[in-house]
C-alpha cells in the first residue's frame, strides 16, 4: 500500500470508527460487536505506524469515545477518565502478564484484582465534607457531563456519606471521587418492559442502551421511576480545585474497595485476587460460567494490578491505563431455524436483510431476529432461507448470524436476491459506486420517512416525549404526516383520540413540538438527519456556521477543513444540500418555526493556554526524533492540553523538526512559523512536569 492508498483508507478508517462511535456512547445503538470495532481501531492504528505523517492528535486511536450531550453542562473531571485495552483470548492475558512483569522487574511481587466487567454507563461521583457535590458522565474523557440530579436518585448513590465517613479516607482528606458504573439490572428490565408492553410502548432494547438514555433524560423523577443500579470500582481524594490529589492514594485497589465499602456506597462482592496467570485465568473461567446466573449483564472481566506503586511504574497511554485489562467473553452462540428473511428499510433508505429465526435461549435472552448486515455478507456465507444456522450475541447485545450449516441443508434452497425494487414503495433499489449498501432512493418512500422522523424527534435532536415509533408508523400510516414539518401540523383532538392517549399525552406531544424550535443549533443540524453528520460533526458545523442558509452555501473545501471534518464527510454534506427535494425541506422547517434565519451558536471551545510552553498551544511534528517517538511526543503534548496536527498553517504555534524533516519544516519557514529542535521540546516538555526518564 503506497501513501496516498493509506491516506484514503485511514480517512475511511477515521470516519467509520467516529459513526460507530456516535451509535455507541451517543445514539446507545450500536451496529457492530466489540471485536468488529476492536478490529477496525487496531487497522487504523497499524496504518498510523507505518505512515506517521497521516497520523493526527485527532484521531480515535488517540482519543476515548464521547458521549457529550450539549442539554447537559460540562465540567472537567479530576483526572482522565479513560477506556480500557479489550482482549478476546488467553494468549492475550497471558502477553499482558508477561509485560507488567517485565517491566516492574518483580515478578514475585505483582498481584492481581478480577472483578465482572459490568455493562453499564461510567459514572465519576464526588463528596466533599460528606456531602454529594457533583456526578459526572465519562464524556470525551477529558471533560464529562454533569448530571447530578440524575444520579442522586439512583439507589446507592448517597447525597450524605456516613458520619464515620473521614475514617474511610486518607489522614487529612476532606473530599474523595468514587468511580463506578450506573446499569439495569436484569430483573429491573424485565419488569419495565412487562409494563411497556402492557402500555402499549416499544420494549427497550437492552439494559445497557437503556440505562444511557435514562441517565440523559432530563426529569430526574424519571430516572427515579427507571430504578437504575450502581456499583463502584476506584476511590481517590481530590485536593480543594478538585483536582486529583496523587500524593494521598491508597496502597492498592482492595484498600480502594474496602474505603468505597466503608463509605456505604455500594462494589461489587465478586473481586478476587490473583496472585499469577493460573490462578487467573482460573477465575477468569469462573465467572464466565457464571455469568448468566448474575442479575446484570457482563461481557467480561477487568483486570488490574494490585499496588498502586506498581500501577504508577506501569504508566498510562492517552487512551487506558497500561497496568488494567478487559478480558472480554466470547459471544455465546446457539443453532436455529433460518425460516425467512425479512427487509428493514433505514431512514437513509439503506435496505438491510434480517434473519427471521425459529426462537432460542442466547446469553440470557429469546432471540428470534437477528441482522445479516448487507448483501454481500449474505452472499459470502451462503445464508438461505431454512439452513439451519450458528447465532451470537455479540457483547451479549447484537444478535447476528455468524454462519450457515450448509452440511444440514435439504431440497432445492435457493440465495435470497437483492431485491431489484424498494418493499415499502416499490420503486427501484440502487447501489452507488463503491458502496456495498442498496438503498431505496425515493425520498417520499413511507420506510424512509419514518425513519427520518424516528431520527428527528430523538433525546439528541428534536427531543420531542411522546412520540414512539409506534405512533409514527400510525401517523403516516393514517396520511397526517408527509414531511417532517408535519410534526408542528399535528391536530390536538386527533391526538387525545387515539388509543391510549387523551388529552394529557396530546399535550405533552404538542408542549415538546413547541420547545423544539428553541433546541440548540447543534440539535438543530443533528435532527436535519444529513448523512454522516453525528452530534460531534453537528456541534463543529453550528459552531462555524450561524444559519441553515450559511451552512447550504459551504463548500466541500470549506467544510473538510473543518476540525472532525474529513473529505468524505464534507462530500457527503454538500451533496445532502445539493439533493432534489433538501431545499423544499429546509423552507418547509422555516415555515413551521423549526429553522430561523440566525441561530444562537454554541461558544467557541475555550483554549486554555498557560506558560509552560506547551498547554493551549498548535504543533506540528516532522522528521525523526531521537530520544522519543512521535506518537510518544504527540502523547505528551496532548497529556498537556496542547494541540497536534499534520499540517502547518499560520495558526500552528511551533513545529518540532527531527532528522530528515521536509516539507513541513520548508512551509514553517515560508510561513515565520518557530521551529524547535527535539531538545528545545523535551526542555517545555520537563519545564511542564512530564518525567522523561520514566
Amino acid at each position: 500500500m503506497n501513501e496516498q492508498e493509506a491516506r484514503r483508507r485511514i480517512v475511511e478508517l477515521r470516519e467509520e470508527i467516529a459513526r460507530h462511535r456516535r451509535l455507541y456512547y451517543q445514539e446507545a445503538a450500536p451496529e457492530v460487536t466489540d471485536p468488529e470495532y476492536d478490529a477496525l481501531e487496531q487497522e487504523l492504528a497499524d496504518l498510523e505506524d507505518r505512515f506517521p505523517d497521516l497520523a493526527v492528535a485527532g484521531s480515535p486511536t488517540a482519543q476515548v469515545g464521547s458521549d457529550r450531550d450539549d442539554r447537559f453542562p460540562s465540567a472537567p473531571h479530576s483526572r482522565p477518565m479513560l477506556s480500557l485495552q479489550n482482549s478476546y483470548d488467553l494468549d492475550e492475558v497471558a502477553a499482558f502478564d508477561a509485560r507488567v512483569r517485565r517491566e516492574v522487574g518483580q515478578s514475585g511481587e505483582v498481584a492481581y484484582t478480577v472483578e465482572p466487567k459490568m455493562d453499564g454507563v461510567a459514572l465519576a461521583v464526588r463528596y466533599r465534607d460528606g456531602e454529594l457535590t457533583s456526578a459526572l458522565t465519562r464524556g470525551d474523557g477529558a471533560v464529562g457531563d454533569v448530571i447530578t440530579r440524575n444520579a442522586a436518585t439512583i439507589a446507592g448513590i448517597s447525597a450524605r456519606l456516613p458520619d464515620r465517613w473521614r475514617e474511610a479516607l486518607p489522614e487529612g482528606a476532606s473530599a474523595c471521587e468514587v468511580r463506578g458504573e450506573a446499569y439495569l439490572s436484569l430483573s429491573r428490565f424485565a419488569e419495565l418492559n412487562t409494563a411497556r408492553e402492557e402500555a402499549g410502548l416499544e420494549p427497550l432494547a437492552n439494559p445497557r442502551n437503556a440505562t444511557a438514555g435514562t441517565l440523559k433524560t432530563l426529569d430526574p423523577e424519571e430516572v427515579r421511576r427507571r430504578g437504575l443500579s450502581v456499583v463502584f470500582y476506584q476511590l481517590f481524594t481530590l485536593g480543594p480545585d478538585d483536582r486529583w490529589d496523587e500524593d494521598r492514594d491508597l496502597a492498592s485497589h482492595r484498600e480502594q474497595m474496602t474505603a468505597i465499602a466503608r463509605l456505604g456506597l455500594p462494589t461489587n462482592p465478586e473481586l478476587v485476587v490473583a496472585a499469577d496467570l493460573a490462578a487467573l485465568e482460573a477465575h477468569l473461567a469462573d465467572l464466565e460460567r457464571r455469568r448468566h446466573a448474575l442479575d446484570y449483564q457482563i461481557d467480561g472481566a477487568v483486570i488490574k494490578v494490585d499496588r498502586t506503586a506498581l500501577q504508577r511504574r506501569l504508566g498510562w497511554t492517552s487512551k487506558a491505563p497500561r497496568w488494567a485489562l478487559a478480558y472480554k467473553f466470547a459471544a455465546e452462540e446457539a443453532t436455529t431455524t433460518l425460516r425467512s428473511i425479512s427487509l428493514q428499510v433505514g431512514r437513509t433508505g439503506v435496505i438491510t436483510p434480517v434473519a427471521e429465526l425459529d426462537p432460542v435461549q442466547l446469553a440470557g435472552t429469546t432471540v428470534s431476529r437477528a441482522t445479516l448486515h448487507n448483501w454481500d455478507e449474505l452472499a459470502r456465507k451462503d445464508i438461505r432461507p431454512g439452513d439451519r444456522v450458528v447465532v451470537a450475541k455479540g457483547g451479549d447485545i447484537i444478535p447476528k448470524v455468524l454462519r450457515s450449516l450448509p452440511e444440514e441443508r435439504t431440497g432445492d434452497r435457493e440465495p435470497m436476491p437483492p431485491p431489484e425494487h424498494c418493499p415499502v414503495c416499490d420503486q427501484p433499489t440502487q447501489r452507488r459506486e463503491g458502496e456495498v449498501a442498496l438503498r431505496c432512493v425515493n425520498p417520499n418512500c413511507p420506510a424512509v420517512l419514518r425513519g427520518k422522523l424516528r431520527h428527528f424527534v430523538g433525546r439528541q435532536a428534536a427531543d420531542v416525549d411522546g412520540i414512539g415509533g409506534r405512533w409514527i408508523d400510525v401517523f403516516v400510516e393514517e396520511g397526517w404526516i408527509r414531511s417532517l414539518a408535519d410534526l408542528f401540523r399535528l391536530d390536538r383532538d386527533r391526538l387525545a383520540a387515539l388509543p391510549g392517549w387523551g388529552e394529557k399525552s396530546a399535550d405533552r406531544v404538542l408542549r415538546g413540538l413547541a420547545a423544539a424550535p428553541d433546541r440548540p443549533w447543534a440539535a438543530k443540524i443533528f435532527a436535519l438527519g444529513i448523512p454522516q453528520v453525528g452530534v460531534t460533526t453537528a456541534t463543529t458545523l453550528a459552531r462555524e456556521y450561524a444559519s441553515i442558509e450559511a451552512l447550504a452555501r459551504a463548500g466541500v473545501e470549506d467544510l473538510a477543513a473543518l476540525s472532525d471534518i474529513g473529505p468524505v464527510v464534507a462530500e457527503a454534506i454538500a451533496s445532502w444540500f445539493a439533493r432534489p427535494g433538501t431545499a423544499e425541506l429546509l423552507d418547509d422547517l422555516r415555515e413551521v418555526g423549526f429553522l430561523r434565519e440566525e441561530e444562537e451558536q454554541p461558544p467557541p471551545e475555550p483554549v486554555v493556554t498557560s506558560d509552560n510552553g506547551v498547554t493551549g498551544l498548535t504543533f506540528v511534528l516532522t522528521g525523526t526524533l531521537e530520544t522519543m517517538t512521535r506518537d510518544q511526543a504527540r502523547g505528551h503534548i496532548t497529556a498537556l492540553g496542547g494541540k497536534v496536527t499534520g499540517s502547518v498553517s499560520k495558526k500552528t504555534d511551533a513545529v518540532v523538526a527531527g532528522a530528515r524533516a521536509g516539507s513541513k519544516l520548508a512551509r514553517a519557514e515560508q510561513l515565520g512559523v518557530p521551529v524547535l529542535d527535539e531538545a528545545e521540546l523535551r526542555t517545555r516538555l520537563a519545564d511542564a512536569g512530564i518525567d522523561l526518564e520514566r
